[in-house]
């Protein structure tokens, strides 16, 4: 039996690694599809995460992680680029916030 490369090929996986007060990714670029992001607190305050396609209307949001926490989501993200940021109290305002970039898969 022959199966189809793109059914069989495991979800890209990012790292979003919060601290006071900014984030740090484990890759700056993933494949379009299904997509596991994953937050990890290191810092020693609560942090959460949103993220949304630039131009798009959809926020994805995480729940708030305490320190030494780890949470997790499959997304079926598109190409294009999706702003990340902390939405508690002014940590955006801070510095927590980055930029993943969604391409499209290669066949």
């Amino acid at each position: 039996m022959i199966l189809d490369a793109q059914t069989t090929r495991p979800p890209a996986h990012v790292q979003v690694v919060a601290q006071e007060f900014r984030y740090s990714l484990s890759r700056s670029t993933v494949r379009a599809g299904h997509v596991i992001v994953e937050l990890v607190n290191r810092g020693q305050d609560t942090h959460d995460l949103d993220m949304r396609r630039i131009g798009g209307t959809h926020i994805f949001h995480f729940p708030s992680v305490q320190p030494g926490q780890i949470v997790d989501r499959e997304l079926k993200l598109v190409p294009g680029r999706y702003r990340l940021w902390c939405a508690i109290a002014d940590h955006r305002e801070r510095g927590m916030h980055a930029v993943l970039r969604v391409v499209r898969r290669r066949n």
